[in-house]
């Protein structure tokens, strides 16, 4: 392949819209690694546009770049295992959202002037400071 060919590392920026110093952190870790280094200039095959991709949407849903890395490197044992620890790491995020939802709502309707004055969020906040988690002192209240 020609120098000519290769993208600089503002080009495969401007390509892909990461930063020049996201692209050289991805080359520390080793993910997404220039094709040559003329004059030790990064120089980037164009395929690395779909790296990156590859990259940003792993990152989109929720994995992170040690984990990126492990899937790049073809750990394909490890991969059912790291979607189901991220499954299971999203039905808890969601959990946590709906709770948090449900206060928010309650305190859009609540009858009590201010927050600290309600009944319910006091009870809440007082299970919380016994040691209880969000979902239990919100399963307390309700």
């Amino acid at each position: 392949m020609s120098a000519t060919a290769l993208l600089s590392i503002g080009e495969l920026s401007d390509r892909t819209g990461v930063p020049a110093t996201a692209l050289r952190y991805y080359d520390e870790l080793g993910l997404v690694r220039p094709a040559a280094r003329p004059a030790g200039r990064r120089r980037y095959a164009a395929s690395a546009v779909q790296e990156v991709g590859v990259i940003l949407f792993f990152r989109e849903i929720g994995f992170s770049l040690a984990e990126i890395a492990r899937l790049l490197a073809g750990e394909r044992q490890g991969w059912q295992e790291m979607i189901d620890h991220k499954l299971a790491g999203l039905a808890e995020q969601q959990h946590r959202i709906e709770v948090a939802r449900t206060a928010l709502e309650h305190g859009r309707k609540c009858p009590a002037a201010e927050p600290m004055t309600c009944p319910r969020f006091r009870s809440i906040i007082e299970g919380r400071m016994r040691g209880l988690s969000l979902e239990e002192s919100h399963a307390r209240v309700h």
